[in-house]
């Protein structure tokens, strides 16, 4: 890997994290593609620092507003109502994931992570993507029970393909949750998962000379990109709906078939 596809692979990742449209799918099929070797870096480490990259992106836009919650929430539990906080809501809505990634790891590390599995999933979310906005749904709050339905659905992002903001966006939408409102909470909702993810990989942090730079520059370039793009959603989504994601995504599942089963050169 040379420092313009660090680079180019920050990008990707802070794209790519916050666009609905999927960041292991890209981390995925990019590499492939191009076959951009990793032969001169830690995967893991790499990882952990592009991750690391993307957190300071959502901490910039939703940094103030996650610590307001967790005031809030702390102050509620205080008060004896911290199961009706958001903060509690925050922390049930989470903790599928949580079990998900560590009881699940090595089923999607070596059996999930391959171009026509994220091809799949890029399709069918997209699927959904477009009929949450055209269902007549009755509009909620969102409740533990819608928490925890987000929950779930964010452990789905655990499989190529999906996208956590996609389909906890899309299902919030689905259970009745004003966009804006469900931007917000899936947004919120990265915050701890990107937090716990960089901290239980960190263990496996190698730095090595040559490779620092690689490192330094693929994490600066995910902050960068991926506050960009957190911004560009977070606006282009009060007057639009999901549709131009998901013909994207479904535009990517059809080019990676075709790339699958043509012989590579």
């Amino acid at each position: 890997m040379t420092i313009l596809q660090s680079i180019i692979m920050g990008g990707v990742q802070g794209i790519t994290e916050f666009l609905p449209i999927s960041s292991s799918a890209h981390l995925i099929v990019i590499p492939w593609f191009f076959t951009i070797s990793e032969a001169n870096i830690n995967p893991l480490t790499y990882d952990v620092m592009l991750h690391f990259g993307s957190l300071l992106a959502v901490l910039l836009l939703y940094g103030k507003k996650f610590v307001r919650v967790v005031i809030e929430g702390l102050v509620d539990f205080r008060d004896g109502r911290g199961t009706r906080s958001m903060l509690f809501k925050m922390i049930i809505a989470t903790l599928p994931a949580v079990i998900a990634g560590l009881l699940g790891k090595h089923v999607i590390e070596h059996y999930l992570r391959a171009p026509i599995i994220a091809a799949f999933m890029l399709a069918l979310v997209a699927i959904m993507m477009i009929l949450c906005e055209r269902m007549a749904i009755d509009r909620n709050d969102i409740t533990m029970p819608i928490a925890i339905a987000i929950g779930v659905a964010q452990a789905l992002a655990l499989v190529p393909g999906v996208s956590r903001s996609g389909i906890t966006i899309t299902m919030a939408i689905f259970l009745g949750i004003r966009k804006s409102e469900a931007v917000d909470f899936s947004f919120m909702l990265s915050i701890p998962i990107i937090l716990g993810a960089s901290i239980y990989e960190s263990r496996h942090i190698e730095f090595h000379g040559d490779a620092l730079g690689l490192y330094v520059f693929g994490m600066l370039s995910a902050f960068v990109f991926g506050a960009v793009s957190l911004k560009f959603l977070i606006t282009y989504l009060k007057d639009h709906t999901l549709d131009l994601f998901a013909y994207y995504r479904i535009g990517l599942a059809l080019l990676i078939l075709v790339f699958s089963f043509m012989p590579r050169l």
